[in-house]
């Protein structure tokens, strides 16, 4: 985690102490780094091997200063641009990087970072995010000074100076809100793919990385785009891979994570225990659940030589990881993972999240491609007429209803659940917001939305922040900026070759993945959801005594306590009257963002 101010004219150590006094840097170590109009510094984390030359590099004579979170991935590429013979940290690398191109240095970088660039004598400061924004970055300008913070809630609580928490930033769990947004208006999150230049001038923002202009390439052939991508997908896992870290990965019975493991697996052979983290509680047993996905993980572990471990979050613990919201952000189960990860001393866990939105994916807009492109022989191919009801369904769904900006049933009754104890005129959801991530017209839209929504960075600067506290990083290959780019250039047709859903990994995890994973097409794990619907449950009756108090909170403005408490009375005389999984998640992230504020706000 990275933290400081630069100014043109003030003293910056007063705004960086104010920051300071926010941020949560219990079981962080802080090093101060004050030089000239610059003043902040960096935390340093006992269970993480990052090292001060791992964030700080300064050559005064040539006036730059780098300070830096992260790590460069496509060092070897790179290396032979900044004028170093011998290998060098990733800070000094971007100084030489920089000084030979200037900012335009960032486009060649592969990686998870931030990254402030300081040129006191010149009074001029840059701000980088990478390209898909993995790791978090805020802003905000304050007295002619730049300030910029890791901890974004921290960050916002320095200048917050009594203000209201942005209603819009509580009520994410309720409706579709606009996630860039932070808790207070003058603190912003730096955009992905973007640096920041401050001068005496204010501030510029620049945006460095256009996936948008990439266009579909007409040439390639089904199987070169297999070997392409199973290429770039190995040697995404590969760059990933530190040997000063002890490793770990998130095993389900799906082919992203699957897939991500074993390749993560291989690579650190050398490591004698490898652990896979399972959301899954290991002791639990329903007579309602027919589909067990442990079975899959643990065969999954079994050839793979990965050590399984499932959840052992229980109901005694669930209560303190609800309150807990202000460092877990709502990731109840991922809060208990990273503890059993310190727990078995592993630092560094691969992930594989972003498959769905390109790698594997089966978005629907590929039918909106199929008919613009006049494929219809493909069309008809994926959507046969001698099943009426499903072809007439898939062309309201899939293409009618996104091209009129309509939402099918299903999606628009969980938007109606999910606010229905919000008062009237907060229900809504953000209609742009809703519109770049449900109406796809077409595939490349279907990306550029799971991009620009902030649907995936989202997840990845909240675990970064909840992960990096205790002593645990993340890595994410199917983020890798290359297969993003290499998607938004495969045409559709290429995704309809065989009858697969979600074909691509299928097919490039032939022989990597035990064959009941790679033709797993169930995205649930009845396990997960039955045991954690129970405690839901359990939270929910508990906390249905303490709404009262929940009134009192004036942050809690939005939330219709006349209907909760309507539908709370009904379920406790006739259980069966109301929806108790959409009363009872209601209970629970209202308990969550109780908590949260108070926290915010330093109450007892």
């Amino acid at each position: 985690m990275i933290i400081g101010s630069f100014s043109v004219n003030t003293d910056p150590s007063l705004l960086s102490k104010k920051i300071f006094k926010t941020t949560n840097c219990e079981r962080l170590d802080f090093h101060l780094v004050a030089l000239g109009v610059f003043s902040g510094g960096y935390y340093l984390q006992k269970n993480l091997p990052w090292e001060q030359v791992d964030f700080f590099f300064c050559d005064e004579l040539n006036d730059i200063m780098v300070l830096m979170s992260g790590s460069v991935y496509n060092r070897s590429e790179v290396m032979h641009l900044s004028n170093y013979k011998n290998s060098v940290p990733d800070p000094e690398l971007v100084a030489g990087l920089f000084q030979r191109e200037g900012p335009d240095f960032v486009k060649r970088l592969n990686g998870d970072f931030v990254i402030f660039i300081g040129q006191t004598a010149k009074r001029e400061a840059y701000l980088f995010r990478d390209h898909v924004g993995i790791r978090p970055l805020a802003y905000a300008t304050y007295q002619n000074a730049l300030c910029f913070s890791s901890d974004i809630p921290g960050m916002c609580k320095a200048f917050s100076d009594g203000q209201d928490i942005g209603s819009d930033y509580l009520m994410g769990y309720f409706k579709e809100i606009d996630r860039r947004e932070t808790p207070v208006e003058e603190v912003k999150k730096l955009p992905p793919g973007h640096y920041l230049r401050f001068s005496e001038n204010g501030v510029r923002l620049q945006k460095y990385w256009e996936p948008e202009k990439l266009k579909a390439d007409r040439t390639l052939s089904h199987d070169q785009m297999l070997a392409d991508l199973k290429s770039i997908l190995g040697d995404a896992v590969k760059i990933r891979c530190d040997s000063r870290f002890r490793a770990g990965t998130h095993v389900s019975s799906g082919i992203d994570s699957g897939i991500v493991s074993v390749l993560a697996r291989k690579e650190y052979r050398q490591q004698e225990t490898f652990y896979g983290f399972s959301w899954s509680p290991g002791d639990y047993h329903s007579v309602d659940v027919k589909y067990d996905e442990r079975e899959l993980v643990r065969k999954l572990c079994r050839e793979s030589d990965i050590t399984s471990l499932f959840s052992d979050m229980g109901k005694e613990d669930f209560p303190a990881i609800v309150s807990s919201f202000y460092d877990n952000h709502g990731f109840f189960s991922e809060d208990r993972t990273i503890g059993q990860a310190v727990d078995v001393g592993t630092n560094l866990i691969f992930s594989g999240w972003g498959g769905d939105e390109f790698i594997s994916t089966a978005a629907p807009a590929i039918e909106a491609d199929l008919l613009r492109s006049l494929k219809l022989c493909l069309y008809l191919k994926r959507n046969q007429i001698r099943h009426p009801r499903k072809f007439i369904k898939n062309v309201v769904n899939y293409v009618l209803f996104p091209s009129l900006g309509i939402l099918d049933g299903s999606t628009a009754k969980s938007f109606r659940d999910d606010a229905r104890y919000l008062k009237k005129p907060h229900k809504k959801s953000d209609r742009k917001l809703v519109k770049q991530f449900y109406f796809h017209t077409s595939r490349h839209h279907h990306h550029m939305g799971m991009l620009n929504f902030y649907h995936l960075q989202d997840r990845c600067e909240k675990w970064f922040m909840m992960g990096y506290r205790r002593g645990v990083e993340y890595r994410y290959p199917l983020l890798d900026k290359r297969i993003i780019e290499y998607m938004l250039k495969v045409p559709s047709g290429l995704l309809c070759a065989t009858d697969y859903f979600r074909p691509l990994l299928r097919e490039i995890s032939e022989g990597i993945l035990p064959e009941e994973i790679r033709w797993n097409r169930s995205k649930n794990d009845p396990v997960y959801w039955t045991w954690m619907d129970e405690l839901y449950r359990g939270g929910a009756i508990e906390y249905m005594d303490e709404v009262d108090k929940w009134k009192d909170n004036p942050d809690l403005y939005f939330i219709d306590f006349a209907k909760l408490t309507e539908d709370i009375l009904k379920y406790k005389e006739f259980p069966d009257s109301v929806d108790s999984k959409v009363l009872f998640r209601a209970l629970l992230y209202t308990k969550a963002i109780h908590e949260f504020t108070l926290a915010y706000r330093n109450k007892d």
